[in-house]
């Protein structure tokens, strides 16, 4: 046993020094070590270094958070890793922003470039690295090493250790250095990370000094130690007795026994100097030194062998003598053995640890090896030393105690300070001479493979300031179609884009498609405008006409209304042309009644109706048809030129249908104060010009390209109605003049914020009735959905999905989805865009002019990068009110002239008396019938005053003309004032008393309050006291 514990004794310096070299605890004591000088090799100028490394701004990295992020890493510091190359990562903060700066150092520079920037690209597609300069990069590593204030000496402080995961399933991950960023928040400081890839030659000599420090370890690991003892003692007793007779019985036994007992000791020592040794390969450098072997031995040996024999042997014979014999043997031993195993703990731990190394290099074969360790350096020792701290926690993990971490700090003031810079600014390892455990000299540097280069490297998982980090979903990268016809026209509206990139792959939409419609949807600022310009534009090239109705903004004529073939129309006069429908008009080859329902269902989808509203309103509408000659069964007119009626008619007449039904007053009450007051709203302010009966020409609003701008009608409802009745007329139009069914695409019409026609309604039924208002809007997107059979597309335009009808979106084949914060929204478009969870969260994020597009025949969405449409032509209208009104005056003054002289051509004196937008139908018609049949004027009979009356008011704004007489002192001041207000319309007449006469009566029909001051005028008319 004293042995054996001189033998342990011998064995502790050996454990001590493996203890040391696989824990690599002398790395915490490298600040009071000296720095080993370099030798002229790895000494370099500025220039040389510039041409040995390149360095890259990271200003975008894009995620894809479908993959793991760190195996992407690992992908793209293998390939540098595989090259040989070194890999660098500056991160330089001035308090405020925050700079990433990621590089490689190689002798063969461009290879080494272009393989990270290929798989940079490859692996994190989107992700924006900008080239520094060869002045650029050493300027940086200048400021980095020497500070922004140069008069101060940087401290630099390193951090050593393995990297590791925190979570080994990876379901989170906290080690992005986001979190350090965040930790160093508002601080000065500036970090290098340096990492030097290790040949497979360099890999498999560390493998095999490891292997060797195993032999030699695994030694001492277990003692087995033995001893024994034996003692045994024998008698043996014979008998003989002969006779005559010849008789023998024998037995026998025998006894062998046999003790050796062997000790020796033996003894050997040799010495000799290595370079390298068997501890040179445990990845701390080139060693040079002594070293020494020396092997004791104790051998102790007992043996025992025994052995029992017998034999037992009788015989007769016919002898006379006979003989007898008795042997009688008898044997006691005692033995006694003792065996000791000791096992060394620290040993079987350090081989364990070993163990661990071992596997470690054996996945490196794959991965690759590198050197790493971390600098921080700072204006002030405390600064740097908690930015050490900080980085140092965030990489540490679950098997990082595999070896030692340290952090060391060279101060301003530290001897080694100005030396451990210098080999940063060369971005070197700084190397300093150990003279203990055979290792000359050594880096900072820890052996890790490339997964746990990827945790030491890991780029920021979130956004940092200075830094976007966006995680983004992949989409297609190219069209797939599930069946496409050849030769079909397609027309080009972007490039494919993925991942934050353009591609050069080209997104280009389906003409046969378009044609069953489009929806586009987007947030404010997202360029939902220009996709539609560029849709527009790409159409035109395809001679498709378009129509445009915009309720808001306008900002369409100011692109597209300087295009010779462009018109535009407005609401207001100074602005564009005014639009001029009637929304009584319907084409030939429609049905008055057909048209009837067509025209309530628009009433009803723009305004909120309830109870017999929709009724009363029809049947008035049936009713102004009857006043201008129409047979509703048969669809045919009594004249032969057919009149229409107009929203003024109606006005009239609504009342007095409402006034004859069988409802209480109350209702009755409740059905003017609603229906009433909007359909006035109709004839009135700036909508007065828009529905008359004198109409643009339907080939020209919808065979051409045109645009409708209606941004300046305040009223929702009012953009509504205008919607809807152009929206009734072009399918009016398209059913009459089409012949054939499925006709190619040949015109399109663009619905702007659609929800003010097909807006979502609730669907249930309240305890007025059915859900008119639904079924309304329900009907239209029917009448869109089956208008694509007389080629018409509708192009449905809107930034609130959730306002529209789902039918709206369900019916369109085109999917044009662009930038929607609203998480409703983007699940519902997502939905009709076939897109899963990831992709339309997406959709929230999309980059100004970026769109999600998807058209029913594709296999998968794609992104693209809509293109900038530049050619705008803005809208010129140049309109002179006051030219305007003379010229309507001397057109007044044709008229009344011409009336009262009977001296006028027929077909010039109707198309003047049609042009009149504000005449009453049945009023105009009886004119018009008169004019051409040369007779006799009934409106300048005697006692018709009323009706002369309303042919002038027709020409000049009376109410406007009556409230500013009204404000005289005086009668004779309302006589001048009203004189002088009427000729300002229609000049100064012989005839200017008639028209005042007959308009003042026409306004006492229209306000009976008016008829007692009109008697008061009459009397000082008569009396000669007006003149």
């Amino acid at each position: 046993m004293n042995e054996l514990m001189q033998l342990s004794e011998k064995v502790e310096p050996a454990i001590q020094s493996s203890v040391q070299l696989l824990g690599k605890s002398y790395l915490s004591n490298l600040a009071n070590y000296n720095v080993a000088p370099k030798i002229e090799s790895e000494l370099m100028t500025e220039s040389e270094l510039a041409r040995q490394i390149r360095l890259f701004e990271i200003t975008k990295i894009v995620y894809d958070k479908t993959e793991d992020i760190t195996e992407r890493l690992v992908n793209v510091y293998n390939t540098l890793g595989s090259l040989n190359n070194s890999l660098i990562l500056i991160i330089d903060s001035d308090g405020s922003e925050i700079k990433f700066y990621l590089g490689t150092r190689s002798y063969q520079i461009s290879i080494a470039q272009e393989s990270l920037l290929k798989s940079m690209k490859g692996n994190f597609p989107g992700t924006k690295l900008t080239k520094i300069t060869n002045g650029g990069s050493t300027d940086l590593i200048n400021s980095v090493i020497t500070g922004r204030k140069s008069r101060l000496r940087r401290t630099v402080a390193s951090v050593s250790g393995i990297p590791a995961f925190k979570d080994t399933d990876k379901e989170t991950f906290v080690q992005g250095l986001e979190k350090f960023i965040n930790a160093m928040h508002g601080e000065k400081f500036s970090t290098i990370l340096l990492a030097d890839a290790l040949t497979s030659d360099q890999s498999l000599v560390i493998k095999q000094g490891y292997e060797n420090m195993y032999s030699t370890l695994s030694k001492f690991q277990k003692i087995d130690y033995t001893a024994g003892k034996n003692e045994s003692q024998a008698l043996t007793e014979s008998l003989s007795e002969g006779i005559t007779e010849s008789i023998n019985d024998s037995i026998g036994q025998t006894q062998s026994y046999t003790n050796t007992s062997t000790h020796g000791t033996n003894e050997s020592k040799s010495k000799g100097s290595s370079s390298g040794g068997v501890l040179a390969p445990f990845g701390i450098g080139i060693n040079k030194g002594k070293n020494t072997n020396k092997t004791e031995g104790i051998n102790r040996s007992n043996s025992f062998a025994e052995s029992n024999g017998s034999t037992s042997t009788i015989g007769s014979s016919s002898a006379t003598s006979k003989n007898i014999s008795n042997n009688t043997t008898n044997t006691e031993g005692t033995s006694q053995t003792v065996q000791v195993h000791v096992e060394d703990k620290r040993v079987t731990e350090l081989l364990d640890k070993i163990d661990l190394h071992l596997d470690r290099l054996n996945s490196a074969a794959d991965l690759g090896l590198w050197q790493f360790a971390a600098y921080f350096l700072a204006d002030d020792e405390q600064t740097a030393t908690v930015a050490a701290a900080n980085y140092q926690a965030i990489i540490r993990g679950n098997e990082s105690a595999i070896e030692g971490t340290a952090i060391n700090i060279w101060n301003s003031e530290h001897i080694n300070n100005v030396p451990v810079r210098e080999s940063l600014k060369q971005l070197q390892h700084p190397k300093f001479q150990i003279n203990e455990f055979g290792l000359g000299s050594t880096t900072p540097s820890s052996l890790i493979n490339t997964r746990e280069l990827a945790i030491a490297f890991g780029l920021p998982r979130k956004s940092i300031n200075g830094l976007p980090v966006v995680e983004m979903a992949e989409f297609g990268r190219n069209v797939t179609y599930l069946s496409k016809f050849s030769n079909e026209k397609s027309v080009e509206i972007g490039n494919v884009y993925h991942m934050g990139e353009i591609e050069e792959t080209k997104v280009d939409l389906d003409v046969k498609s378009l044609a069953m419609h489009t929806f586009i949807t987007g947030s404010t600022g997202s360029g939902k405008s220009n996709t539609v310009y560029k849709l527009l534009e790409s159409l035109l090239k395809q001679k498709v006409k378009f129509l445009v109705i915009e309720p808001a903004k306008g900002e369409y004529k100011h692109v597209f209304g300087g295009y010779e073939d462009v018109n535009v129309f407005g609401t207001n006069p100074k602005q564009t042309e005014v639009l001029r429908i009637n929304p009584f008009y319907f084409q030939p080859e429609i049905h008055v009644l057909e048209h009837i329902e067509r025209l309530i269902e628009i009433f009803n989808a723009c305004w909120p109706m309830y109870a017999a509203m929709p009724a009363i309103l029809k049947e008035a509408v049936e009713e102004v048809y009857r006043k201008t000659g129409w047979q509703l069964e048969s669809s045919l007119n009594f004249n032969s030129n057919p009149q229409y009626p107009t929203m003024k008619l109606l006005a009239e007449v609504l009342p007095n249908i409402i006034e004859k039904s069988s409802y209480s007053e109350e209702v009755k009450s409740n059905y003017v104060g609603s229906l009433v007051t909007r359909i006035n709203s109709l004839t009135t302010g700036i909508l007065s010009n828009v529905f008359v009966d004198n109409e643009i020409d339907n080939k020209l609003l919808f065979d051409e390209n045109c645009i409708v701008d209606l941004s300046q009608i305040g009223s929702a409802e009012t953009k509504s109605i205008v919607m809807g009745i152009l929206f009734m007329r072009l399918q009016e139009y398209r059913i009459a003049s089409s012949t054939t069914m499925n006709i190619p695409l040949k015109h399109v019409t663009v619905l702007e914020e659609a929800h003010h026609l097909l807006r979502r309604t609730s669907g249930t039924q309240s305890d007025e009735g059915a859900n008119m208002q639904g079924k309304s809007v329900e009907m239209i997107t029917n009448g869109i959905a089956e208008m694509r059979t007389y080629g018409e597309g509708f192009i449905i335009v809107d930034q609130s999905p959730n306002l529209l009808d789902p039918s709206a979106i369900r019916n369109t084949n085109t999917k044009i989805i662009l930038r929607l914060p609203d998480e409703s929204d983007r699940i519902l478009v997502g939905g009709a865009a076939a897109l899963n969870n990831l992709q339309y969260n997406e959709i929230t994020k999309l980059e100004t002019g970026v769109a999600v597009i998807y058209q029913n025949n594709w296999l998968e969405a794609v992104l693209c990068k809509v293109h900038m449409f530049d050619n705008e032509k803005p809208y010129r209208y140049n309109f002179d009110m006051v030219s305007h009104i003379k010229e309507g005056r001397e057109r007044f003054a044709e008229i009344v002239t011409g009336l009262l002289t009977k001296e006028y051509d027929t077909e010039d004196m109707i198309t003047k008396i049609q042009m009149n937008n504000k005449l009453n139908t049945i009023l105009k018609q009886q004119i018009i019938s008169e004019v051409n049949d040369n007779a006799n004027l009934t409106i300048l009979k005697q006692g018709n005053e009323v009706l002369l009356g309303e042919f002038f008011a027709s020409y000049i704004p009376l109410p406007e003309v009556i409230a500013f007489s009204n404000n005289a002192y005086s009668i004779q001041d309302f006589n001048k004032k009203f004189q002088k207000a009427i000729a300002m319309y229609v000049g100064h007449l012989e005839c200017n008393d008639l028209i005042q006469e007959c308009l003042m009566i026409y306004y006492c029909k229209l306000n009976s309050s008016f008829v007692k001051y009109y008697l008061e005028w009459f009397e000082d008319k008569k009396e000669g006291v007006i003149i």
